[in-house]
């Protein structure tokens, strides 16, 4: 594959039209410089963009899209218009390039797989298992990879050739970390990545290899890239910058940066606080970034069928959150932003298509559950101070609360016969912690341990609990317990193999939905024990998930045939490039 550069590439792709792969220059900002080069390239309609990576010597894009409901993997060099798909990619995310640019790492399925950019048909080779959601890889001139994953358990590293990853960084819990993530090989002997913390602080960090020093260096949205010399390129709320670098002896304090660029997408932060902007370098700076949505950060209530296709329920642009559907399935219950820092509680009714707001107060207003034998929401609202339970009765608006007593919950569900309630809490040392409220035993700890336990959901019937839980050190993973008895004795049966989120139970019990990252699956739950099926992938795509993954952030009617989702209005199908932008960045002497 060619090897040219990247700037001949800009050069001549500037103001061509090839392909219906639209190449100009970009319009924001202006070039940087006379001898910067700006660019910007579209993937076909059909496809939805989501990871982007460069080779190191510029010549080559690697990124992630959604075709069809299914993410692949594709490979576009930089000079040239068109991409290939990489064959055996299904499913797969976050790629990144090894040192020589001749292999692809990436993650799919469940695991850590690699491939040579040459290979027409060659199966990709499998590393090993990676549970639950990763969090980045990098690719060492040892051959020897690092990755995220999974949960918050820190690093791993394991050989290119496959084998058991073991331990390479540990969370210190004690310093107030939650997780470790987006792995940036410097060097054989350093490597860069991100801390995050309580409080939503992630910080880049240097990892000394040889003496396993560590040292913070800056806030920033998850990780960033070191290029050629010594330049550390990171990204903070929506913009790109670059500080020079001193490995051997890193300043004391954080150091001074210089912006870039603005106008870069970044994940959500979540509960880990390890979020990550979308852009990647290569050795030389060359830098590679997916721009945010054009319409912000809005989205749209819209239906999706079991093979992913989706319509819009009502067209209205906000920035809903938690949709629930009634159950008798003819009224849907969401929050939308009214002020800043503020949501309040509304309700779409499904024939007449007429929305109408319910709350309407100084408080923040959010993630209402319904009441399954009268038209009562439960809902978390923080108008009497700390973030607290209330219920609202339909339609005279009717409030009362708090309940319960007690402060940062978040309702889970109600069970069936609507006397006993599950909720989780966020405790003041440890994690978030599940709950229950019944008429005859009030309030009571479900599962109060060390690990982050939320999103409890009765079964229809009752008899059980899913709860999404990292207590088996594997990332989060759905679980089902028994409701009654004490759940600390009761054993847990794992539902998800290799991750998941979000569980949202069939009205009739016997299935269980739930995603992994971009991916929906349904899985059959049978018997009194119960016996656990196999997860069945429905589709993939990229839907609204709660930012501090609580709660899930869809429902499913009552036939089971549709789901009701979150969907950003207008997909990204654009990415920028630039280089040469250090010469403005850091002058030479007499510049």
């Amino acid at each position: 594959m060619s090897r040219q550069t990247l700037v001949t590439g800009l050069t001549f792709a500037l103001g061509l039209i090839v392909g219906g792969l639209a190449i100009a220059l970009w319009p924001t900002p202006p070039p940087l410089s006379p001898t910067s080069h700006a660019l910007s390239f579209r993937v076909p309609d059909d496809r939805q963009i989501l990871d982007i990576a460069i080779s190191p010597d510029h010549s080559l894009l690697a990124y992630t899209a959604i075709a069809d409901g299914r993410t692949r993997l594709f490979l576009r060099p930089a000079n040239r218009f068109e991409a290939t798909e990489v064959l055996g990619s299904m499913g797969a995310t976050q790629p990144f390039f090894a040192p020589d640019g001749l292999s692809i790492g990436f993650f799919a399925n469940g695991f850590l797989k690699t491939t040579s950019i040459d290979s027409d048909r060659r199966t990709p080779h499998t590393v090993c298992a990676v549970p639950g959601t990763p969090a980045g890889a990098t690719w060492r001139t040892d051959d020897v990879i690092v990755f995220a994953g999974p949960g918050a358990t820190g690093l791993r590293e394991v050989t290119a050739t496959g084998g058991t990853p073991v331990m390479l960084t540990t969370i210190d819990k004690e310093a107030g970390e939650t997780a470790h993530g987006w792995p940036s090989v410097i060097n054989d002997r350093f490597l860069l990545f991100t801390v995050g913390r309580r409080g939503y602080d992630p910080r880049l960090t240097i990892l000394d290899l040889e003496t396993r020093d560590r040292h913070s260096l800056l806030l920033a949205d998850g990780g960033g890239f070191v290029v050629t010399p010594s330049t550390l390129v990171f990204a903070r709320r929506g913009e790109l910058f670059a500080t020079p670098l001193e490995l051997e002896n890193p300043p004391q304090g954080s150091p001074s940066p210089t912006p870039i660029v603005n106008g870069v997408a970044s994940s959500a932060i979540g509960y880990h606080g390890i979020g990550r902007a979308r852009f990647a370098a290569a050795q030389d700076g060359t830098l590679v970034f997916i721009p945010p949505p054009a319409d912000g950060a809005g989205n749209q209530l819209v239906w999706v069928d079991r093979g992913g296709q989706a319509t819009l329920v009502d067209g209205v642009i906000d920035e809903h959150g938690t949709p629930r559907l009634s159950p008798n399935g003819q009224t849907v219950a969401f929050s939308a932003m009214s002020a800043l820092f503020q949501r309040d509680l509304w309700v779409h009714d499904v024939s007449s298509q007429h929305r109408q707001q319910i709350t309407q107060d100084a408080g923040d207003n959010h993630s209402p559950i319904w009441s399954l034998s009268e038209p009562t929401l439960t809902f978390a609202s923080s108008r009497t101070g700390l973030q607290r339970l209330f219920q609202i009765t339909l339609p005279g608006r009717d409030t009362t609360g708090p309940l319960f007593g007690g402060d940062l919950r978040t309702p889970g569900s109600w069970s069936h016969d609507g006397k006993s309630l599950a909720f989780h809490e966020i405790h003041p040392s440890r994690e978030r912690d599940i709950l229950t409220w019944s008429i005859e035993r009030g309030t009571e700890p479900w599962r109060a341990t060390d690990y982050n336990e939320r999103a409890p959901r009765f079964s229809p019937d009752g008899r059980w609990i899913a709860y999404v839980s990292d207590e088996e050190g594997e990332g989060n993973q759905i679980y089902l317990r028994s409701s009654v008895g004490d759940p600390l004795l009761a054993q847990a049966l794992r539902v998800s193999p290799i991750g998941g989120t979000e569980p949202v139970w069939a009205k009739d019990g016997g299935h269980l939905f739930f995603r992994r990252g971009r991916e929906f699956y349904e899985i059959e739950i049978s018997g009194d024990t119960p016996t656990i099926g196999q997860p069945q992938h429905l589709f993939d795509g990229v839907y609204v998930n709660d930012v501090l993954d609580n709660l899930a952030a869809y429902d499913v009617t009552i036939s089971n045939d549709r789901f009701l989702m979150l969907r950003q209005p207008h997909p990204v199908r654009t990415v920028h490039l630039i280089s040469g932008w250090q010469s403005r960045i850091f002058p030479f002497p007499g510049q």
